[in-house]
């Protein structure tokens, strides 16, 4: 077992010891955020033929102003052809003859009996949608890794899957092994309190695709910790331990693996807030260790479950950084690689997010509009208001960065650690 590793290393530590999960096939209405685990392509040209791109008519010839022809309401097939002097009448998206020049629009023609005339002279060429337009055959319409959104299920349908190969949802379970902890809708009593990492990581976790099995808290519950442990990963893909991570001479969480006889990776990460988290396997299961303070949990899942979920779902498992202009200041110096809870947003003139008030690790007042960590350094200055500053991005696809309802806080230091 490895201690105190940089983020870097601890993350490639757990990743490289992750493949995807295996591939199962769902209906297509229920394949949206889904990822793709097998390669989607289009079966065939769309369009399938020659189309008209308005509701108009259809001749073969040039059209000058004021020249009739004759007006043919008769079906349409791939086969037809419009003979001289003769003009069929087509509607948006519906076939056109063979040998079809040109589609005049509706509003663009005058019938005149069993005649057309056409009031606009139309270029040849106009108005007709040609096959394999818009998607030709063998084109490839999403690789494995890709996320199922609406544009894509709409693709899918054109070419009638009826179902998809997507990999499986991860299982998770989460053990909270905080003492005085108390389900977070029961009221607690005067040396106890309310969970709130469960709800937190079952968020996440939902967020992140997954798939959560339960949320136990057994902080109290010592002699039947091990049993408990052991039933989660009969029937768990990960396993989230939260609390009991605190690295004094009784850990429970570090115990709770060694009982068990998992295979450590690795214990403690040079990070703030969260020095303590801690990644192992049970056979191919996933065990990961976070604190149990709000903050630095939810950091830790960010930096090292968020990516383990990824990886099972065939995706790139990390994050990406910007550059950001930092509104306001954070006063704290020094120390180990510090991730600081914030809001990103864009503007027209590149990317600004603002420290959220709350830092400690014990708080979770940050975590609330939290899209983003500002990554600094070890041994790293304050941050001062209007900085360049560098920025992860927290799971682009689900965290609205681009329409964040935040007020800009304007200035000051914010509850800094």
């Amino acid at each position: 077992m490895r201690f105190d590793l940089d983020l870097t290393e601890a993350q490639q530590q757990l990743l490289g010891r992750i493949a995807p999960l295996d591939g199962e096939r769902v209906s297509l209405l229920s394949a949206w955020g889904r990822i793709i685990s097998e390669e989607i392509t289009a079966e065939h040209d769309v369009p399938l033929y020659r189309q008209s791109a308005v509701d108009g008519f259809a001749v073969s010839e040039e059209a000058p102003v004021g020249v009739r022809f004759l007006l043919r309401e008769t079906a349409i097939t791939p086969e037809s052809e419009i003979g001289t002097g003769e003009s069929y009448s087509v509607a948006t998206g519906g076939l056109v003859p063979l040998n079809t020049r040109m589609v005049v629009p509706c509003e663009n023609a005058r019938i005149e009996g069993s005649y057309i005339a056409f009031t606009k002279e139309i270029k040849s060429g106009r108005n007709i949608k040609s096959a394999g337009e818009d998607l030709q055959r063998g084109t490839t319409l999403a690789s494995p890794g890709t996320r199922v959104d609406p544009g894509l299920v709409s693709a899918m349908a054109a070419f009638g899957y009826g179902e998809v190969s997507v990999y499986r949802c991860p299982r998770v379970g989460v053990i909270s092994l905080a003492k005085g902890a108390v389900p977070w809708h029961d009221t607690p009593g005067p040396d106890q309190f309310r969970d709130s990492n469960g709800p937190l990581l079952a968020s996440l976790v939902n967020s992140d695709g997954g798939e959560v099995i339960a949320v136990d808290l057994a902080g109290d519950n010592s002699p039947d910790l091990k049993k408990r442990a052991l039933e989660l990963l009969d029937s768990v893909d990960l396993l989230i331990v939260t609390g009991g991570t605190h690295g004094g001479e009784y850990d429970e969480a570090r115990n709770l693996l060694e009982e068990i006889g998992a295979e450590f990776l690795f214990w403690g990460v040079k990070i703030r807030p969260g020095g303590h988290p801690a990644a192992a396997l049970f056979g191919s299961r996933i065990i990961i260790c976070l604190s149990g303070n709000p903050g630095a949990c939810m950091v830790g899942y960010q930096m090292l479950v968020s990516p383990a979920m990824r990886a099972l779902q065939g995706l790139p498992p990390l994050y990406p950084s910007i550059k950001a202009r930092c509104v306001n200041s954070f006063a704290k110096e020094g120390g180990p690689r510090r991730l600081v809870r914030a809001n990103a947003v864009v503007h027209e003139d590149g990317w600004r997010v603002t420290v959220l008030p709350g830092q400690k690790s014990s708080m979770m007042n940050s975590s609330i509009d939290c899209n983003a960590f500002i990554d600094l350094p070890a041994g790293h200055p304050p941050v001062k208001a209007d900085s360049e500053v560098k920025v992860i991005l927290l799971n682009p696809e689900y965290s609205g960065i681009y329409h964040s309802h935040m007020q800009q806080s304007t200035g000051g230091d914010l509850g800094n650690e």
